[in-house]
C-alpha cells in the first residue's frame, strides 16, 4: 500500500492535537506551549512551531514532524500503524492508495484506550479540586474518575459526561476531551422552563459550591444547567435551549463570553446575563477562589454582591436561578 509521506506530514501539528482533545496552555502567533501529549508534564514544555510544522520537547529535548509525534502517542515505531491510526481518528488525513472508508471503523475515543469510569477518590484529583476551591461533595456527585490509556502510559482526570458519553477531562496537567466533544445537559425536572448555562464544567460546580455556601442567592436545586464545554458549542447547544423559557448567562468576563451573550440574545428573547455579578473576575471560578480568601466578616463586600443579584433577579421576573 502507498501513501503519500510529503502530504502527510503537512498536516498541521495543532489541528493534529485539536482533534486529540489537546489545546495549547499558551499561543503566541508563531508557536503554541502544551502539555506534552506522551507523558507526564506538570509544566507546559511542548513547543509547536506553526511556521515551521514540527514539534520540540523542551524538557526530553526531542522533536519531529507529526508522524514523529504519531509514533510517540500510538506507543509504536511502525509508521504504517501511526498512519493508520491518524487516518481512523480523523477522515481528512489523507491516505493514498484508495483506502476503502467501509473498512474504517470510527472510533470517537481514538487514540485513547482501554478507558474506564470510577468514582471519584483519587487523592490528586481531590487535591486539583480543593486548589480549585470546589466542594467535594458536589464535585463528586457530577463528576466521575476517568481512567485512560495514551499510547503506551496510563492516565486519570477528573470526568464530567456530555450529550454524547465523551468526557471533559481534567487533571493538574491535562485539559482536554476524551471522546465525542458536546454540551452537558444537567436535568433537574422534566417540564423545567428555566436553564442556567456556563462555558465550563469547573464555573458550573463554581455555581453550586457559591451556593450551597451562601454566596449566592437563588434556588439551583429546581433549575436545569448547561454546559457549553466550549464557546464554540453555542449554535448546538441553541436546540436544547428552545424549549426554555428564560436562560440566564454565566458565562466568562471575556469577549468570547460577551459575544455568546448577544448571539444568544440576537436568536431569541428570554436571555439574561448575569456576569456582573462577578465583574473583575475572569469567570465564576476566579470569582470563587478570590472570593476564598477574603475574610467572611467582610459585609460590605457580601451586601454588594446580594445587590447586585437582587438586581438579577427583578429583571429576569421568574423564579429563576440567578447570582
Amino acid at each position: 500500500m502507498r501513501y503519500d509521506f510529503a502530504e502527510i506530514k503537512a498536516i498541521p501539528i495543532m489541528v493534529f492535537l485539536e482533534r486529540l482533545g489537546v489545546r495549547p496552555v499558551r499561543n503566541f502567533p508563531d508557536y503554541a506551549l502544551f502539555h506534552a501529549p506522551y507523558r507526564r508534564d506538570l509544566h507546559p514544555s511542548f513547543k509547536v512551531s506553526k511556521k515551521k510544522n514540527r514539534w520540540y520537547d523542551l524538557a526530553t529535548m526531542e522533536s519531529g514532524d507529526i508522524i514523529d509525534l504519531g509514533k510517540l502517542i500510538y506507543g509504536t515505531t511502525d509508521i504504517i500503524t501511526v498512519i493508520e491510526r491518524m487516518h481512523a481518528y480523523d477522515g481528512r488525513m489523507t491516505v493514498r492508495n484508495h483506502i476503502r472508508q467501509d473498512k474504517i471503523k470510527e472510533d470517537p475515543f481514538a487514540p485513547f484506550m482501554e478507558i474506564k469510569t470510577l468514582p471519584l477518590a483519587a487523592r490528586t484529583l481531590l487535591s486539583y479540586l480543593a486548589s480549585r476551591c470546589i466542594d467535594i461533595e458536589i464535585a463528586m456527585r457530577y463528576c466521575v474518575e476517568i481512567h485512560y490509556r495514551l499510547g503506551p502510559r496510563e492516565y486519570y482526570a477528573l470526568g464530567f459526561e456530555n450529550v454524547r458519553h465523551g468526557f471533559e477531562a481534567r487533571n493538574p496537567s491535562f485539559k482536554g476531551c476524551i471522546g465525542p466533544k458536546d454540551i452537558s445537559l444537567i436535568r433537574q425536572h422534566e417540564a423545567n422552563n428555566d436553564i442556567t448555562i456556563f462555558e465550563g464544567f469547573m464555573d458550573f460546580l463554581s455555581y453550586l459550591t457559591l451556593s450551597k455556601r451562601g454566596d449566592l442567592l437563588g434556588i439551583a436545586e429546581t433549575m436545569d444547567f448547561l454546559v457549553l464545554n466550549s464557546v464554540s458549542n453555542l449554535r448546538r447547544a441553541m436546540s436544547w435551549l428552545e424549549h426554555y423559557q428564560t436562560v440566564t448567562c454565566c458565562l466568562d468576563n471575556d469577549d468570547a463570553g460577551r459575544k455568546a451573550v448577544d448571539t444568544l440574545g440576537e436568536a431569541r428573547d428570554g436571555i439574561f446575563d448575569v456576569s456582573g455579578v462577578y465583574t473583575g473576575y475572569k469567570d465564576l471560578n476566579d470569582f470563587l477562589r478570590k472570593k476564598a480568601v477574603l475574610s467572611l466578616s467582610n459585609s460590605s463586600f457580601n451586601h454588594q454582591s446580594c445587590a447586585i443579584i437582587n438586581l438579577a433577579q427583578k429583571s429576569v421576573n421568574s423564579s429563576i436561578c440567578c447570582m
